[in-house]
């Protein structure tokens, strides 16, 4: 049997403050005592669950916005659009390359560049760790 509207309004509120009591250093028996979870386990469950709420929220408010900013390229490159091909202004050209430019990006539709290597590789650099360590 599912949980009620309220009580999974009480869950999330849980979540939300045991994993704010883990950033503050709690350890997890504290945190499950001050939220009202069963045991540690489960208070680092609902830690877990918290941290996966809070990542496809940030996700999602990534993706909006995107959208608005691939919109107002949209608007913008329209505005130029007939100057730029219609009239040959240079300056409305370059603003509708620099829409198509940035829209390209903000969506990955630009191709990864490819970069080769055709010469010899003579010197070795371990940056890091101690070549002594390796023998």
């Amino acid at each position: 049997m599912g949980s009620s509207p309220g009580q999974r309004l009480t869950a999330a509120e849980r979540r939300k403050k045991a994993l704010a009591l883990q950033i503050a250093g709690l350890d997890l028996r504290t945190i499950a005592d001050q939220v009202g979870y069963a045991d540690a386990s489960a208070a680092k469950k609902g830690i877990d669950r918290a941290i996966e709420e809070s990542i496809a929220r940030t996700k999602d408010d990534v993706d909006e916005l995107r959208r608005r900013e691939v919109m107002r390229l949209d608007r913008l490159q329209a505005a130029f659009w007939s100057p730029a091909v219609k009239d040959r202004d240079k300056k409305a050209a370059d603003i509708v390359l620099k829409c198509i430019n940035t829209r390209d990006r903000l969506q990955g539709l630009s191709a990864p560049v490819k970069v080769e290597h055709s010469g010899e590789i003579t010197e070795y650099h371990i940056v890091g760790l101690d070549p002594e360590d390796l023998v």
